[in-house]
């Protein structure tokens, strides 16, 4: 029988990141009117602004997936869980349903694939986290790159304190890895970490690099679509930014957190006259973007769950959408 206290961390698990999220999006509409954001959706529609990205939102949930099957598999090829292409992809894109939750969650679901399909559950949750762990890198990565366009001073600061952050624990966790301390080598959850070494963090995370540069230039190409002025590098630059925070586990999807770094980050290339309409601009597009990618991916999520069932492998996706239901 559940106690109390299982009851507080379920709804914890289950509340904290919509709440997260609704205070978040408090804090922007305090920033943002809603009047000048409600203004920016009717032009939106009456110019017929959102068609395109809307349509774009589709290629981009499209155009990913295979990306990120390929650096899927080879992250779980790397951690000795080696499986098909067209399985994996099937599986990865079954799993966007999960994502839906949260990235962590989507993540999770091809765990439980990996368990269900014979693999050991703690080698499956140790790949997983492989999986997570060389994805972070590529992002920190990448983003620190982005140090290297010319972004005005105040976004160039934001980026500098965010990479040195991360990188610092990223060095950290890596200097772990190289000493192979033997309490933590020995556990069966941390094992594929550590076998996979350095080197094997390095491929994995190389293998991650073209599926997230490829998903931060769609979402420029977004911007663009909807008349903002954004440089091809310094948008490449700051969205990879607003990507690593969007896959943190804070709010379901990274709502709320990407609306409120777009804004910030890219209200200046916004042509409204005013602060409050360059702001409301921004939230606009990332409003329409974010909930129709959802929805792209909801419906990527159910075809390819559909497949999954159709090829004889029900058990994995009565599982997935299991979980999805147990899902805020």
């Amino acid at each position: 029988m559940a106690t109390a206290r299982d009851l507080r961390r379920r709804w914890a698990r289950r509340w904290l990141p919509w709440l997260a999220a609704a205070g978040l999006f408090a804090w922007l509409l305090a920033r943002v009117p809603v009047g000048a954001l409600r203004d920016a959706l009717r032009d939106s529609l009456r110019q017929g602004a959102w068609l395109p990205v809307v349509v774009w939102a589709l290629i981009a949930t499209v155009a990913v997936l295979p990306l990120d099957a390929f650096a899927t598999r080879e992250a779980l090829a790397i951690a000795g869980l080696s499986r098909g292409c067209r399985e994996i992809l099937l599986v990865r894109g079954a799993s966007y349903l999960l994502g839906l939750v949260s990235y962590v969650a989507g993540q999770g679901g091809v765990g439980i694939w990996l368990a269900k399909s014979g693999a050991r559950a703690a080698r499956a949750a140790g790949a997983m986290l492989f999986l997570m762990v060389s994805n972070g890198i590529a992002l920190v990565l990448l983003a620190a790159l982005g140090l290297l366009a010319d972004l005005p001073g105040e976004r160039r600061e934001l980026l500098l304190w965010l990479t040195a952050g991360a990188i610092a624990g990223i060095a950290l966790y890596l200097a772990v890895i190289a000493s192979r301390v033997r309490w933590l080598a020995g556990r069966a959850a941390l094992a594929p970490l550590f076998a996979a070494g350095l080197a094997g963090h390095l491929r994995a995370a190389a293998a991650r690099l073209p599926h997230l540069v490829v998903m931060a230039g769609l979402q420029w190409a977004a911007f663009r679509a909807w008349g903002l002025a954004v440089p091809f590098w310094r948008g490449l630059a700051l969205m990879l930014v607003v990507l690593l925070v969007g896959a943190l586990p804070v709010t379901p999807s990274g709502l709320g957190t990407s609306q409120v770094l777009q804004v910030l980050l890219f209200s200046p290339w916004s042509p409204a006259t005013t602060a409050a309409a360059r702001g409301a601009d921004v939230l606009a597009l990332s409003l329409v973007y974010s909930v129709s990618g959802l929805l792209w991916q909801a419906a990527v999520g159910v075809v390819c769950l559909a497949v999954l069932r159709r090829d004889g492998r029900g058990d994995d996706g009565d599982s997935a959408s299991g979980a999805v239901a147990e899902g805020p």
